[in-house]
């Protein structure tokens, strides 16, 4: 994390809970992801380095539970409310054995008030410790406030994103099946009027799809902004500068080719993430896993095939555009090649789609990782419920 410091973290539990505590002044809106197996965490303040951007990332030592968990912003720092999934006093916070240098123990909520060598000094804890639960109690009231607040606005946000995800659905399907249909119907003629069927709805799809980076900008979903940025300008490009101008490009096989692609990649990827809104366990398991597999393994052939047809797209179109000279300009000495730059954009496209590839890698190894550390936790309990069976 390049140019990024890590505020001390101060931590305690109880049996059902733990506390966290993040060292930064003056944060005004954390960026924070917490899920069930970790927290990762990163906000603009005031530290230990003075006014920077501060961020850290923890695996837990075992599972909470991230829709009962809280956290809220103060003056002082930033306050986490964990609550455990299995009510087990945690031997540390987080998976690696060795603890962590910014992690620090919260002893003032770690004193245990038998300590005290006095009646005065247990006085004196007995009332500290009086005013820690009020305190306690205030803090989760509060906290019961910003979550109920915060619910309605979830409850808001999830049925955007949910209308968002079927009017994509929708209009990519009408898309695909034309497309497939029609070719099954009349075969290479079927090229002829695929702009004609398929081109208004692709344009308004795709011109959607721009809200994908607004999602991930302004946080509805849990995702970086400059990926969806990406494909959605790459993918308009090819739509609206190089094939919506030039009417001879409509009847060429490479526009069908280039339609069914990319809608074959949105018809799995926009049912998984609504069946992700309405959440797995509501869900037949297998429904979920076949969904999942596919939003994580079609991309693999088709995101390649995606990026082929658009460079050959482009190499069709420049031949047109240097005979029109469409968005061609000259001021005086000084002219503007539309054709060039189509070319220029080719190298473009080829960084462009190397990075989402790397990014598309990424996202599937890390689904595999959490896949495999859930394995492992099954495992684990099976073998625990074994040993006690074996005990009795």
């Amino acid at each position: 994390m390049a140019g990024v410091y890590t505020p001390f973290v101060y931590w305690a539990q109880r049996k059902d809970k733990l506390s966290l505590k993040v060292d930064l002044r003056d944060v005004s809106d954390p960026n924070v992801q917490l899920d069930e197996y970790g927290l990762t965490f990163r906000a603009y303040g005031f530290g230990a380095k003075g006014q920077n951007e501060y961020g850290f990332q923890m695996d837990f030592f075992k599972q909470v539970d991230p829709e009962k968990s809280m956290y809220r912003t103060t003056p002082q720092g930033v306050e986490f409310m964990l609550m455990k999934q299995d009510k087990q006093w945690w031997s540390r916070l987080v998976e690696q054995e060795k603890r962590p240098g910014f992690l620090k123990v919260d002893f003032d909520k770690w004193r245990d008030e038998g300590d005290s060598e006095s009646e005065a000094e247990e006085e004196k804890a007995r009332r500290l410790e009086e005013y820690r639960q009020e305190s306690l109690k205030k803090f989760e009231e509060e906290m019961k406030e910003e979550m109920e607040s915060r619910a309605a606005i979830k409850y808001l946000k999830t049925w955007w994103l949910f209308a968002y995800n079927f009017f994509q659905f929708m209009g990519y399907s009408f898309i695909f099946v034309s497309c497939v249909i029609r070719y099954m119907m009349h075969h290479r003629d079927s090229f002829q009027h695929t702009w004609e069927f398929t081109g208004q709805m692709m344009m308004t799809c795709q011109l959607m799809s721009f809200l994908e980076y607004i999602h991930a900008e302004v946080g509805l979903v849990n995702s970086k902004p400059l990926f969806p940025l990406i494909q959605t300008l790459g993918r308009n490009f090819i739509l609206f500068l190089v094939i919506y101008p030039e009417e001879l490009m409509y009847p060429l096989p490479v526009v069908t080719y280039l339609f069914t692609t990319w809608s074959c990649i949105e018809v799995v990827r926009y049912p998984f993430y609504l069946l992700t809104l309405i959440g797995k366990e509501n869900l037949p398991a297998k429904l979920f896993k076949v969904t999942q597999w596919l939003r994580y393994s079609i991309w693999i052939p088709l995101y390649p095939l995606g990026f082929l047809l658009e460079a050959y797209c482009i190499f069709t179109a420049v031949p047109y555009y240097e005979r029109s000279n469409k968005f061609s300009y000259q001021w005086g000495n000084i002219r503007m090649h539309y054709p060039l730059l189509m070319k220029l954009y080719l190298m473009m496209l080829a960084a462009g789609g190397t990075m989402l590839l790397k990014y598309m890698v990424r996202q599937r190894r890390r689904k595999a990782a959490v896949k495999r550390g859930k394995e492992r936790e099954r495992a684990a309990a099976k073998e625990r419920a074994a040993a006690h069976q074996h005990i009795d």
